[in-house]
């Protein structure tokens, strides 16, 4: 199993804009949310890439802004786990701008 994790801060946003932002930044990258826990700034997400299942999550940070990105898949290697978390975080970078 490969996993990548990806952590970027968006200055100048509070933790409630980027949760909201991860709720729409998932679908926008083609992948489902499949459980979201507001009370921990946290969505998680599937999907496929390649026809093989992949994880995803977001994490919001109630501290400082910042987010950690990271997916995960039995089948698929780092390279394209790479490419699904850079997607999420430019759809993160473009609901936040």
């Amino acid at each position: 199993m490969a996993s990548v994790q990806v952590k970027t801060k968006y200055e100048g946003k509070s933790d409630s804009v980027i949760y909201e932002a991860a709720l729409k930044a998932i679908p926008n990258a083609g992948l489902t949310v499949w459980k979201k826990r507001e009370l921990a700034r946290l969505v998680l997400g599937t999907g496929t890439v390649e026809g093989q299942e992949v994880r995803c999550n977001i994490v919001v940070s109630m501290v400082d802004g910042s987010v950690t990105v990271s997916a995960e898949a039995d089948d698929l290697g780092e390279d394209k786990l790479t490419q699904t978390t850079n997607r999420l975080v430019a759809e993160l970078d473009k609901l936040l701008a």
